[in-house]
């Protein structure tokens, strides 16, 4: 069933939407780091690293229990793990493809929370759900520039599909985030979120260590940036998307997460000129509508 939209749902909403906003400037702090100064992987691991650590800080300053319980560390240590995973694809795709259209592909999780939040929480697909999933598909061609004047180069593909395949992944780490925040032995969302970003750092920092990309910044700017993409999306952002997303539908919260995608194009335009041809600006509006009606496609079973 769909819950009542009263006052302390709707603080919940809020917290969401404050998320998304936050999350939003993600790829643009990884597009100001060049790639010769610091790698996709390494962008990730300091993300994490220092989130989780402002995050623990902010737990303990609030007075939140640290210590979590052996069954909820299991799910923490999962959710790390595919948000590990989350972020070395799409900041890959950030990098090949841009922050809008990188932001844009990922947000197709859309479609993949329904299809998981029909084998776990039971939610019923309707016909709306697999009209939605095909017009998607057509938009996400004309967004890839497909029958317009873009170059079609193996980096500009590479990160095509990585920023769909950070779809598949990122449904999956909202889904774990939803089960793991519901259960009855759940710590405050911040403590979560420490968690989840500490298990994620670790796994970025092995992967970064076997790489041959920068992995230390080298200058004050690189570490301004990387503590506000810390401070910004990781803290600020996921805390309140923890906080509001187990608290309310699903599919509406997948809804209120377009504004991601969305903001994240407009920053993509107006700091590093990235611009979309009218065939992929007509793709984005089909691929961002079919997003809208497909979050709404759900009804709690």
């Amino acid at each position: 069933m769909n819950l009542p939209l009263n006052q302390s749902t709707a603080k919940f909403y809020l917290l969401l939407a404050f998320g998304a906003v936050c999350v939003s400037f993600a790829p643009v702090f990884v597009k100001m780091i060049d790639e010769d100064v610091l790698g996709p992987t390494a962008i990730g691991f300091w993300r994490l690293f220092l989130g989780a650590i402002i995050l623990f800080g902010w737990s303990v300053a609030a007075g939140h229990k640290i210590r979590i319980s052996a069954r909820m560390m299991k799910w923490t240590a999962l959710a790390g793990t595919i948000f590990f995973l989350d972020l070395f694809l799409w900041h890959r795709s950030i990098i090949y493809a841009g922050a809008g259209m990188a932001t844009i592909l990922a947000n197709t999780q859309v479609f993949w929370t329904a299809i998981l939040s029909f084998f776990i929480f039971k939610e019923k697909l309707s016909l709306k759900f697999f009209s939605s999933a095909i017009a998607a598909i057509i938009g996400v061609a004309l967004l890839a520039g497909y029958g317009s004047e873009i170059e079609f180069s193996l980096r500009y593909i590479e990160g095509v599909l990585l920023g769909l395949a950070t779809g598949i992944v990122y449904a999956n780490y909202l889904v774990t985030l939803k089960v793991a925040g519901q259960r009855e032995d759940c710590p405050h969302f911040v403590t979560l979120v420490a968690w989840v970003s500490l298990f994620g750092a670790v796994i970025l920092g092995l992967s970064g260590w076997v790489e041959s990309d920068p992995f230390l910044p080298p200058d004050g700017r690189t570490w301004l940036v990387l503590i506000a993409l810390a401070v910004v999306a990781q803290a600020l952002g996921w805390w309140a998307i923890a906080s509001g997303l187990p608290r309310i539908d699903i599919s509406k919260g997948g809804l209120i997460l377009l504004l991601q995608p969305v903001l994240a194009t407009v920053w993509g335009f107006f700091l590093f000129s990235e611009y979309l041809t009218w065939i992929q600006l007509i793709g984005a509006v089909v691929t961002l509508t079919a997003i809208y009606v497909g979050s709404t496609r759900t009804r709690r079973s």
